[in-house]
């Protein structure tokens, strides 16, 4: 009997050598591997002369005001494939459905010719559910859901290395810091240094300046690291270097960046008073080993009572970059302000 959940590594694999369940079901908060494994639904099981007649793509928003809507997608997918082994029904923003009815209906009895994709993006599904209980019984599912810090940066790694290319640490925690844990973006960003290096290169803070355009001395990483020391200059030259590019620093990516990394420092704290272990330390706090030694450090320079000031500062702050109590502060403004406020507390 198919598990109710599979890894996204397993699903890919049942596409390549064409071993496949009569429905999928995609879901989850986390569009990257929802997106990389449509695609290969929709591009790795039929050529395009098959696609013109055993492939069907519908968006469920649509299927409301249409008739027969969703119980005529159900009927083609009882038809059986013309030019193929098998037909491929695609249904996109199933998250939209309000009658999942015809679909558990169908899979009373599904047709093992057919293979019926559910694509159900940017929100969970309720489990207690008959038709998401049926899907278990005659098929799989992948629940995506966004990836923990630490979980973000191994996954960087391993999509660094599975490419053939190698990364040096500092290089991987510019890219981690630069691209707010969005999969998207990084793979997208990454497609770049894969076009104009060959494999085997081992990528370094040049090279991402270079082909990415993250500039090596000017970035989030670098901001934290200049106010971890309390470094009065290098925290005004880049917030002047923020000042030059507005654009490049917008603060519903700069200041979650800078909660997580003091509440990192919060942890540490907490995890001193507790005298835990290195290891349970490195758990709690998702740090990289070898970036350890910075957040030990800025914990140095800011006691608890400073890192839980700076916590309530930054969510201060996040608020008037959405309009409460702004006056109209541009970014550059209100980072000066920020930061002269952090370092002098």
């Amino acid at each position: 009997m198919p598990a109710l959940s599979l890894p996204s590594k397993d699903i890919e694999k049942q596409i390549k050598d064409k071993q496949l369940a009569p429905v999928y079901l995609l879901w989850g908060e986390e569009d990257f591997f929802i997106d990389r494994l449509t695609a290969l639904f929709e591009t790795q099981l039929l050529d395009e002369m098959q696609k013109e007649f055993d492939f069907s793509l519908y968006f469920a928003p649509d299927l409301k005001s249409q008739e027969p809507g969703l119980k005529g997608v159900m009927a083609n997918c009882k038809q059986f494939p013309v030019m193929s082994p098998f037909q491929v029904v695609i249904i996109k923003e199933a998250q939209s459905l309000d009658n999942w009815g015809p679909v558990e209906d169908y899979l009373q009895n599904p047709v093992a010719t057919t293979v019926l994709v559910l694509i159900h993006k940017h929100k969970k599904i309720d489990k207690r559910k008959s038709v998401f209980k049926r899907i278990e019984k005659v098929g799989y599912s992948l629940e995506s859901s966004p990836l923990s810090e630490a979980k973000y940066r191994n996954w960087t790694a391993r999509y660094i290395s599975e490419r053939g290319y190698l990364i040096q640490n500092q290089a991987l925690a510019l890219l981690n810091e630069s691209m707010g844990n969005n999969l998207n973006l990084m793979a997208n960003e990454l497609e770049k240094l894969f076009i104009n290096l060959p494999p085997g290169t081992e990528i370094n803070e040049e090279t991402i300046e270079k082909y990415i355009g993250i500039n090596k001395d000017y970035n989030v990483f670098k901001l934290e690291e200049a106010l971890a020391v309390r470094d009065v200059v290098r925290t005004r030259k880049i917030c002047n270097y923020i000042r030059q590019k507005p654009k490049d620093f917008p603060p519903q990516f700069v200041l979650p960046q800078l909660y997580r990394y003091f509440v990192k420092i919060l942890q540490i704290h907490y995890a001193k008073d507790k005298r835990l272990a290195h290891n349970e330390v490195l758990k709690i706090t998702g740090i990289a080993p070898y970036y350890f030694d910075q957040y030990e450090r800025a914990s140095q320079y800011y006691n608890y009572r400073n890192t839980a000031a700076i916590i309530r500062l930054i969510r201060q702050y996040d608020a008037k970059a959405k309009g409460v109590d702004s006056n109209g502060m541009e970014i550059a403004d209100l980072m000066d302000e920020l930061t002269f406020r952090i370092l002098h507390i």
